[in-house]
């Protein structure tokens, strides 16, 4: 577990920087120890005191071997002993001997303070015990004939009184020290677990602290026969908020929301009481809310309308209203699962069903929505089995000149070959691609392939016009993807302005910078720029002035609807040339099936046109043959 490991890690740096000073003490002590004793032991025997100069002799080559074990071991709880036991035996010879001139006493107070300090707190309180206990022993009974000097009561008890204020002093440094040693360790096991448990922004559990709760309800609930319900929560637009206002705003808005979300679930008419494990924040912009003892499932979709009420209006941070909403997801225990994972997942798994239904809004999880689920997974593998397999290949379309007729540009489309995608077409796979990251690699692929053909087509084939490839609107957002494409038209020596790159006008978010700086950068290669089925989005009317396009790509839908009776759908393709004249625009018509069609467009002003009427897509020896011909 990772928080346990993290706790262990964060002890150990404690304990590490602890022994790391009583290895220095140590280190320390024995040599300032060691030289004084060799001193005042040579003096001792010069003097004549052989038994108090050898005693100290003695404790110096015990020490210099102490030294040299603690350098070759590190063992600092050996080294302790070894040099606490030296100043024990030191202290007491000094007592016994009296010293020089019956000095040697005054040098015992120190001794006994410096063996305390190198000792932890009871280890100490031993140590002061035992010398307190011989001391009196040797001073005040029948044994203090081993004395060889002679104290009187007076200075025995002065000697007695000053030694236990000394140590007591000792005893609660070394005490305080201890306390502060324990409460920083636990206040850094307090970090931890916060930090292991808790979400740093919100304060919300997280998801691990999230899952043990989960776990730990299913368990009671199982036992009280009672239903819980789990709402999955992701917010819409979260990205462009990040995008355009920067993570400081976006974590300010997270931060809002999730005191909002607290006062969604637990209002005056509550239908359950909620928890502090009742919310937890997962991941980026995801929460989870969990419900106990609900008595219907739709009593979860009551805090559901809530928790969606909180955005009505838009999201008002910092005086500013950000246009988010939520995806809710719900699934009920035991009625949808009752393992903790299954119904997490079944819950994730209605989100993204909400997403996809138009979002700001909630659904329970049902047996379709896991059958869905299961097909994209299943479009999922196929997509990652094309890539490392290469199972894609590209056919090609012709793109015609409404004036001659002639083919002036080739639009390269995808098709797959894996198992798992068979009957799927790029219109049911690309989504896919797009919501699992995939996507960034097709494109290159597409591009790198579409490029690859343009090379023969202009070596061999002679052909002079432009290669038109599909990008999805994911890379609009993607920074490195001009820089990409420039290493590819550099590694292929193919001319910018022979390549075109088609983007779905729906792709394109108003106000977004990030998209217009992708869009800015690939113009500044030389590459032109099509807005793919033009007129069914929503911000390009408006928009189009601030997009570096060159053409617009009229969708299929109304070319279709050219000779319709709806007034409105017969006149969008008027509509869209005449903006394209205002704006010096190249204008492409999809989806041509028939002549007369055909004949409007030409006689309306559009530029170039493509659809089965003029062409199907073409396999490559297909596409070489019209050419030729």
């Amino acid at each position: 577990m990772t928080h346990t490991r993290e706790i262990t890690a964060g002890q150990q740096e404690m304990l590490a920087v602890r022994h790391s000073r009583r290895y220095r003490l140590c280190q320390v002590l024995t040599i300032i120890g060691v030289l004084f004793l060799f001193i005042l032991g040579g003096v001792s025997l010069l003097d004549g005191a052989y038994i108090l100069g050898t005693i100290l002799i003695v404790n110096a080559l015990v020490g210099l071997l102490n030294l040299y074990l603690l350098k070759r071991t590190s063992n600092v709880e050996r080294a302790a002993t070894i040099l606490s036991g030296i100043l024990f035996l030191l202290s007491m010879s000094l007592l016994i001997t009296g010293g020089k001139s019956n000095t040697g006493i005054l040098w015992v107070y120190p001794i006994v303070a410096i063996n305390l300090f190198i000792n932890r707190f009871w280890p100490a309180v031993i140590v002061f015990c035992v010398f307190s206990v011989a001391s009196i022993l040797l001073l005040f009974t029948p044994l203090s004939s081993l004395l060889l000097t002679s104290y009187s009561f007076t200075e025995a008890i002065r000697f007695m009184l000053t030694m236990l204020a000394l140590n007591s002093i000792c005893l609660a440094a070394l005490r305080s020290e201890e306390q502060a040693y324990q409460t920083i360790m636990q206040l850094h096991e307090d970090d931890i677990r916060q930090m292991a448990y808790y979400d740093t922004l919100t304060g919300l559990p997280n998801r691990w602290s999230f899952k043990t709760n989960l776990e730990r309800m299913l368990t009671r609930a199982g036992k009280d026969k009672q239903r819980i319900g789990l709402l999955y929560i992701d917010l819409d637009n979260f990205k462009q908020v990040n995008d355009q206002y920067g993570h400081e705003a976006g974590d300010r808005l997270l931060l809002k929301f999730s005191e909002r979300l607290w006062e969604a679930i637990r209002p005056t008419d509550q239908l359950f009481k909620p928890q502090t494990e009742s919310l937890a924040r997962l991941a980026g912009d995801e929460f989870v809310v969990l419900l106990p003892n609900i008595k219907e499932p739709l009593d979860a979709s009551t805090v559901a309308t809530r928790i969606l009420n909180i955005f009505d209006g838009g999201f008002e941070v910092d005086d500013v209203t950000h246009m988010i909403y939520a995806s809710i997801g719900i699934a009920v225990y035991p009625d949808d699962a009752t393992e903790p994972a299954n119904l997490l997942h079944h819950a994730d798994m209605a989100m993204y069903d909400a997403k996809h239904n138009g979002r700001n809004c909630f659904r329970f999880f049902t047996q379709k929505i896991a059958e869905t689920l299961h097909e994209r997974q299943r479009i999922e593998k196929g997509l990652r089995n094309a890539l490392t397999q290469e199972l894609f290949s590209l056919v090609y379309m012709p793109i015609f000149d409404c004036k001659d007729n002639t083919v002036v540009a080739v639009e390269v489309l995808l098709r797959c070959q894996s198992p798992e995608l068979e009957g799927h077409g790029p219109d049911q796979f690309i989504p896919v691609a797009e919501a699992t990251g995939l996507i960034k690699e097709i494109d290159l692929w597409v591009i790198k392939n579409a490029l690859q053909a343009l090379v023969i087509l202009q070596t061999e084939h002679h052909f002079r016009g432009k290669i038109c490839i599909n990008i999805s609107g994911v890379e609009l957002h993607n920074e490195q993807f001009p820089a990409q494409v420039k290493s590819l038209l550099s590694h292929h020596k193919i001319a910018p302005e022979n390549v075109e790159l088609e983007v779905t006008e729906t792709a394109f978010v108003a106000g977004d910078t990030t998209c217009l700086g992708t869009l800015r950068a690939l113009d500044e290669l030389g590459v032109s720029l099509a807005l793919d089925d033009f007129g069914t989005g929503y911000t390009a009317f408006t928009q189009l002035i601030h997009y570096p396009a060159d053409c617009l790509k009229i969708d299929r839908s109304f070319v279709n609807d050219l000779f319709s009776e709806r007034e409105a759908r017969n006149k969008m393709v008027m509509f869209i040339q005449n903006l394209a004249k205002l704006y010096e625009l190249r204008v492409i018509a999809e989806g041509v099936e028939t002549e007369a069609q055909l004949t409007y467009l030409r006689d309306l002003g559009c530029d170039w046109a493509q659809g089965y009427y003029l062409s199907r897509p073409l396999p490559w020896d297909d596409l070489l043959e019209l050419l030729n011909a």
